[in-house]
């Protein structure tokens, strides 16, 4: 039975995007433990606006842009809130945890994007879009190498998994 699998990836080569600053994701089709892309899945660029303008208040500069959420002041509003439309820390800016600010709402659009794949591969997942992940039964994995190695290695686990073979070595 096959599965499908979503990579944030910018060149279909490395695993380098965080959830947060995927635009969209690559989805590839494994069988067994061979796999070959799929799809490319956009993730619609007036959602992620419009998610930027309602987390801070219709100030586009700075809150969707990973550069500024680390500081009091480059983050949205005047730094008296959490950093995009009181959501609680920067953690919807940037920080790997969902598109642009919006709170969860913004992860779990994101998330509804990949909802029939049964894991995601990105470079870092935050905490917000892993909740996400979890209440659609989607298993994310942080990973920092090339696409292939990323997609042999869940492959041959998930492999394992279905065919009730053990994990350990030896």
């Amino acid at each position: 039975m096959s599965y499908l699998i979503a990579v944030a990836t910018s060149d279909a080569k490395v695993v380098d995007l965080g959830f947060g600053a995927a635009k969209g994701f690559h989805i590839y089709e494994v069988e067994g433990t061979e796999y070959k892309e799929k799809e490319y899945r956009e993730f619609a660029e007036e959602e992620i606006s419009s998610d930027v303008q309602s987390g801070c208040g219709g100030q586009t500069s700075g809150c969707g842009d990973t550069n500024n959420c680390g500081s009091p002041s480059g983050g949205c509003g005047d730094g008296s809130q959490d950093g995009c439309g009181g959501t609680g820390g920067h953690g919807g800016c940037g920080a790997g945890s969902q598109s642009g600010c919006g709170g969860s709402d913004g992860a779990l659009r994101k998330v509804n994007l990949i909802a029939d794949c049964r894991s995601l591969v990105c470079k870092k997942i935050g905490f917000q879009a892993q909740k996400q992940l979890e209440k659609k039964a989607i298993a994310g994995f942080d990973v920092e190498c090339s696409v292939d190695e990323a997609l042999t290695k869940i492959a041959t686990y998930f492999d394992k998994i279905d065919n009730h073979v053990s994990l350990r070595r030896g």
